[in-house]
């Protein structure tokens, strides 16, 4: 690729200074301005000519193959970011639970959140708790799992620890 740019530009600048040599040589006049607009065609079919020997199914498919490769990377770090996002409210979601449990005079020996995606974002889908509570400490906790982070009383598993 470095070889075939280089070889371009210097027939580029080849052209350009032989077109210099020979029109500073020429005297000023109609065959000066007829060897002007010749150096001129010559230098412009010197920096086509390369365009024209383009393959352009070869590149319309390279650039193809760029856009997939391109999509296959946004597509990767979406998922590493939906990973990491559901992994934090995993993290932050339990972390609330032994909170809210440690305030109401419990002491949870396990608090196991499920994360599932609502319209395409991770939230907490189910939680499992083992403690030992009281029936109102229990009740207390429900409520608030249900009302603070939207897990029905139905999706929230006990058992006594």
């Amino acid at each position: 690729m470095t070889g075939a740019l280089r070889n371009y530009l210097l027939s580029i600048v080849a052209v350009a200074l032989l077109s210099g040599i020979l029109l500073s040589l020429t005297p000023t006049g109609p065959v000066r301005r007829t060897l002007r607009f010749i150096c001129g065609l010559v230098l412009l079919l010197a920096a086509l000519g390369p365009v024209a020997k383009l393959d352009m199914e070869r590149l319309a498919g390279s650039l193809s193959e760029l856009r997939l490769r391109a999509e296959e990377r946004v597509e990767e770090a979406e998922d590493g970011s939906m990973e990491l996002m559901t992994a934090l409210i995993k993290e932050k979601t339990e972390a609330y639970i032994w909170d809210k449990a440690a305030s109401l005079g419990m002491t949870p020996v396990r608090v196991e959140t499920e994360i599932g995606t609502e319209g395409g974002y991770p939230c907490p889908r189910s939680v499992a708790i083992t403690a030992s509570c009281t029936a109102a400490q229990r009740r207390r906790l429900t409520e608030l799992i249900e009302r603070e982070l939207a897990v029905p009383s139905s999706e929230q598993e006990w058992s006594k620890g």
